[in-house]
């Protein structure tokens, strides 16, 4: 495919990924069959089918989600997929764009237009019609070692194309793990979101705080030869801590998102969802030049403020640091009034 087919898909799939949600139609999971549907879908963490009988003119787009097209059901429009699967039983008349997650297409399957699949599976039955170009881009496409990192600012990168791509896989690599994060310390996550949300201040300056003091306390254990393994024990906790830190706010972001759409998620969907939106919004930031990774950095800041106070969520310790920080002033006794 021609390299000016990238500056239409980009902006394209960022045009999905940050639509206003008032301007998405929130779909129920199973629509009523024989009906003709009108208006872009977007698809968050849900299941999304188009019965057979059925036809939607408009875009579908699944993030982290399930969408089916069954046979005899017809859509007119383009499909993006970005971690989430796809399976195609009827007519497709636009294209399908998949970074990463699986599209599968079977025996009836008609594809009216071309086919990207970026980091993504494609199962295709033999019977299946794609009438249109099929390109396949593994993320061994993507150079992380020149591309720098999202949690790396200030790493000047020159390809923007390979960096949005880059940020992109990036992003899907951190919800993954914040997933796995939910299923296994479920109540420790929601503790550390808690603990953001609830003291943001307090968080932030203590997350500064760490920043500022670690650096010293690793020059000063490192010149003591036998503490160099403790410095870099001390280093793994920390980057472990920034990591917890960033999927508790998206974990926060989650629950909003849940709130809005009015469903009710297991916390690791949550936490999943929360942290692909917070990272690709904060990585996408950083393509602003000198001031976009400003916005990383801050809600870094607090996560990791928030891990600290909690002690990575065990228990809830923030109200007796707050109170260290900002003591409650005691309040006098008030005497009754006596009756005259």
């Amino acid at each position: 495919m021609k390299k000016i087919i990238w500056f239409v898909i980009v902006p394209l799939v960022l045009a999905f990924l940050f639509v206003p949600t008032g301007l998405a139609i929130a779909q129920d999971p199973t629509p009523t069959p024989g009906t003709n549907y009108t208006g872009d879908q977007l698809v968050i963490g849900n299941t999304y089918r188009l019965s057979s009988g059925d036809t939607l003119t408009g875009n579908l787009a699944i993030v982290g989600g399930t969408a089916s097209i069954e046979k005899d059901a017809t859509m007119i429009g383009d499909t993006i997929l970005s971690g989430g699967t796809l399976t195609l039983s009827g007519i497709l008349h636009g294209d399908i764009i998949a970074i990463g997650g699986a599209v599968t297409l079977e025996d009836t399957a008609t594809v009216n237009g071309n086919l990207v699949l970026i980091g993504a599976t494609l199962k295709r039955s033999p019977l299946a019609v794609i009438n249109g170009e099929i390109t396949e881009q593994s993320p061994s496409f993507f150079n992380f070692k020149d591309t720098g990192n999202v949690l790396s600012p200030f790493i000047s990168k020159t390809d923007p194309l390979t960096r949005i791509l880059s940020i992109t896989f990036e992003s899907l690599a951190l919800s993954a793990l914040a997933v796995i994060l939910g299923l296994i310390l479920p109540q420790q996550v929601k503790r550390v979101s808690a603990t953001i949300t609830s003291q943001p201040l307090v968080a932030g300056g203590v997350g500064l705080l760490t920043i500022v003091v670690l650096p010293i306390v690793l020059v000063l254990l490192t010149i003591t030869i036998i503490l160099i393994p403790v410095a870099i024990l001390t280093i793994l906790l920390f980057v472990f801590a920034m990591l917890y830190g960033w999927m508790a706010a998206g974990h926060e972001i989650g629950d909003r998102i849940e709130g809005i759409f009015h469903v009710d998620w297991h916390p690791a969907i949550s936490s999943g969802i929360g942290v692909l939106l917070l990272t690709l919004i904060t990585g996408f930031s950083t393509l602003i030049p000198c001031a976009g990774w400003l916005i990383g950095g801050i809600i870094a800041l607090f996560g990791l403020g928030g891990v600290i106070i909690s002690r990575f969520g065990s228990e809830k310790y923030s109200k007796k640091l707050i109170n260290a920080v900002l003591p409650a002033k005691e309040e006098l006794p008030v005497e009754p009034v006596k009756p005259e």
